[in-house]
């Protein structure tokens, strides 16, 4: 008897400090009792993994901050914030990452910018190879003028072209993560070393399916994930052998472009290798490193490109209008055949220059709008409160608490995007400064890149790239749906099309169909 009293007294003050700790302290005593709660059971951890199992998140998050304020509690230690006091406190002020980015990001055993947590050897890391992607170093770049040249001429405008005299429908999603990739790759590795996504279907569709395994933990993900690396590797192999042949000899013949990331990097390794890493293992900070360079460019890549097709397509006039702003470029984008099988590279004709493209106000509004609409990555990207603490919003949040900010919650802030569920891109065409790329208010709720010091690395290298491709294309073609079918996009970290697919027709455009 004695032994059961015992027990039913052990139970019940387990019971008691279980009630205690898992509510009465959650809800009455903690902090973030003040804040707003998202869901009447947010004081639990249940509400908010049920949203993000079953796909439900980002737009929970959304409806939460439209009804209860710019500050919501997710869960017993987790808050999101939708407010520029919350952007500069949590990113501008350097808070360290939450432990799921090692979990996604990290290669190879090994971290990269995207899946250190801590801020001190992320900068270190990021001085390393920020230089060759800022916006004066890719625009005044010759290795990315010539590979641009090489793969728009060569590859993605002579398939379209195939595809409008065929009347051939094109999956523009795949095609999209194709010519990131490659375009990414060839930057990286050197034009030699690139992959031909493009051209090469088979090779193409064999690494998506690849990535689509691990990305979305279908059977064979770990296999998958390992394959990806191993090609990754023998890209740095290879491009480590270009680097060498380009020390001993700068001018070999049969390399048109250099290694461009791959040089910088390993270089800058060489020099702190013995603070910053164990020799021996470079090569795998190198590998990691890039392998995320590479999934970015065909992941995040081939959701924006998309998107600006989809929209251009559902609007014959919005195209119209773009192609008469882009054939004021000199020189233009116009694109013909060439007759040989296997054209000159030399003899293809020289691109405007990347700062005339970039200052076009009505592709720029395309393209901002685009990426505000549909953004590449609407989910949260989650930090941890310093040990001190901080205060948003005025509220008080203690250290160790998850903390995010969500694109899509930014982006659809109807006080800064008037009517923001509607695609208006004459909305960038205004502002202070330089005329154009909207209000300074806009531009700080923009946040399809990120921002402060772990902001995206690639984000001028993007810009560049998808926007010279988009300008080839509307020069040269009009667009059309074919099948649009699952086009909205998927409710998770990185929202792609639920379809994976957007089928357009290609047609070569009136004025240059009997020019070749």
């Amino acid at each position: 008897m004695y032994f059961f009293i015992l027990l039913s007294s052990v139970l019940a003050a387990i019971l008691l400090l279980s009630i205690y700790h898992y509510v009465l302290l959650p809800v009455f005593v903690s902090p973030l009792s003040k804040i707003p709660n998202a869901h009447l059971t947010s004081f639990l951890p249940f509400w908010i993994w049920w949203k993000r199992r079953t796909g439900f998140e980002n737009r929970s998050i959304f409806a939460a901050h439209q009804e209860y304020g710019p500050i919501i509690r997710l869960g017993p230690t987790e808050v999101s914030v939708a407010s520029l006091d919350g952007l500069r406190q949590i990113y501008t002020g350097g808070f360290d990452k939450d432990p799921w980015y090692v979990g996604e990001f990290r290669n190879y055993k090994t971290p990269n910018l995207v899946s250190m947590m801590d801020y001190k050897p992320h900068s270190a890391q990021k001085r390393m190879v920020s230089n060759v992607y800022s916006k004066s170093y890719v625009q005044n770049s010759p290795d990315l003028q010539t590979l641009s040249k090489m793969i728009l001429n060569e590859r993605l405008l002579p398939l379209l072209q195939s595809a409008a005299d065929g009347s051939s429908p094109v999956n523009v999603y795949d095609l999209a993560g194709a010519a990131g990739m490659d375009f990414m790759s060839a930057y990286i590795f050197g034009i030699t070393n690139s992959t031909n996504f493009i051209s090469d279907i088979p090779s193409r569709d064999h690494y998506f399916k690849l990535w689509r395994n691990k990305e979305r933990r279908l059977p064979g993900r770990e296999t998958a994930h390992e394959e990806l690396e191993s090609i990754c590797l023998a890209r740095c192999r290879a491009a480590e052998e270009l680097s060498q042949q380009l020390t001993d000899n700068p001018s070999p013949s049969g390399f048109p472009t250099k290694p461009v990331v791959y040089s910088q990097f390993s270089a800058q390794l060489a020099q702190k290798s013995s603070e910053y890493i164990n020799p021996q293992s470079k090569h795998l900070v190198i590998a990691s490193e890039l392998f995320d360079h590479m999934i970015a460019s065909h992941d995040t890549g081939s959701i924006s490109l998309t998107y600006v097709f989809y929209e251009l397509s559902k609007n014959p006039t919005l195209q119209s209008s773009l192609r008469s702003e882009l054939l004021t470029l000199s020189p233009t984008l116009n694109y013909y055949p060439s007759k040989p099988e296997k054209p000159d590279p030399s003899s293809a004709p020289t691109l405007p220059d990347p700062r005339s493209i970039d200052a076009l106000p009505l592709l720029n509004g395309i393209f901002y709008e685009a990426l505000r609409l549909h953004t590449a990555t609407p989910g949260p990207q989650p930090r941890i409160t310093p040990r001190g603490g901080t205060t948003i919003d005025g509220y008080a949040i203690p250290g160790g608490v998850r903390i995010s900010t969500s694109a899509r919650c930014l982006h659809q802030n109807e006080e800064v995007y008037p009517d923001p569920m509607a695609f208006m891109p004459e909305r960038w065409m205004h502002g202070d400064g330089k005329g154009f790329g909207g209000t300074e208010e806009m531009r700080r709720w923009f946040w399809a890149f990120s921002s402060g010091g772990r902001m995206c690395l690639g984000s001028n290298f993007a810009t560049q790239v998808l926007k010279l491709i988009i300008a080839s294309i509307y020069t040269n073609y009009t667009t059309t749906i074919i099948d649009d079918e699952g086009i909205e996009q998927v409710d998770t970290y990185t929202a792609r099309p639920v379809g994976d697919k957007l089928i357009l027709q290609f047609q070569r455009v009136d004025s240059l169909a009997g020019d070749y």
